[in-house]
């Protein structure tokens, strides 16, 4: 996930869109799986959710964090992310 929210930065990706692109790599999850790998990498503070509502549209955005990005390039580690997928 970090890695594909690594691509648009600094723009974000929206959640059903981050669902397709892992689904493209073969990382089928339900939606249910997804949310929680991106409430972890929030909750760690890699990833910012902008969570937005258009008349009676809702959908979260997600951007990968300065944080996020040291993990990718290995600044900082986790035990809870695997950089090497």
């Amino acid at each position: 996930m970090l890695k594909l929210l690594a691509c648009e930065h600094p723009g974000p990706i929206d959640e059903k869109n981050l669902h397709y692109l892992l689904e493209d790599l073969r990382y089928v999850i339900t939606e249910e799986e997804c949310e929680s790998h991106v409430a972890y990498l929030e909750g760690k503070g890699f990833v910012k959710r902008d969570h937005r509502k258009t008349g009676s549209i809702e959908i979260n955005m997600f951007t990968i964090t300065p944080t996020g990005l040291d993990v990718l390039d290995g600044f900082i580690a986790d035990v809870g992310v695997d950089v090497k997928f």
